[in-house]
């Protein structure tokens, strides 16, 4: 079962239509069958289109990316991350669990455990950039977020997922 949430835009955040995909537990078994797990999840979101991945933890600023979507699976230890922006809500993450977060979503890590990590990935090996939400040109910025297109794989599932059902759901309202 995954969790859908949609964020309003929160200028200078353009956040996304599309909502942000929570998939809970989603690669518990990924990270318990190997000795090293963030790269088995590379691999793992590799197979399904999501790659560039890397492992680390998540900035503890607002922060999103313009020009791609990105999947975040937790490796490791608990957080608390805002999705949305600074007046938005708060998530618990912990290791197993996956985040797709559409193209301009704004992210942010509030508090973390010690041992805390996750693998992220963009479709089609893509290089996020980096917007802090004081982008001059705003309403590019917000338009180049809103013309990614819907990926044809699912993160977690690959063809037939979660990413079927709810974003290209979206793009028929």
């Amino acid at each position: 079962m995954v969790e859908t949430h949609r964020f309003k835009e929160q200028s200078p955040f353009p956040n996304h239509p599309l909502p942000v995909i929570i998939y809970p537990k989603a690669v518990e078994e990924v990270i318990q069958d190997y000795s090293n797990p963030g790269e088995a999840v590379k691999s793992f979101f590799s197979e399904n289109g999501y790659t560039n991945g890397w492992v680390n933890g998540i900035y503890d600023f607002h922060h999103f990316h313009s020009n791609t979507h990105e999947v975040l699976g937790c490796v490791s230890g608990r957080a608390t991350v805002q999705l949305g922006g600074p007046h938005s809500n708060e998530f618990t993450v912990e290791a197993g669990d996956v985040m797709l977060l559409p193209a301009g979503v704004a992210h942010k890590l509030l508090t973390s455990t010690d041992d805390f990590q996750v693998v992220g990935a963009y479709l089609n090996g893509e290089s996020p950039d980096l917007q802090r939400g004081d982008a001059v040109d705003y309403e590019h910025v917000k338009q180049r977020c809103y013309d990614i297109p819907v990926p044809e794989t699912d993160p977690v599932s690959g063809e037939s997922g979660a990413v079927q059902k709810y974003w290209a759901l979206s793009t028929d309202e």
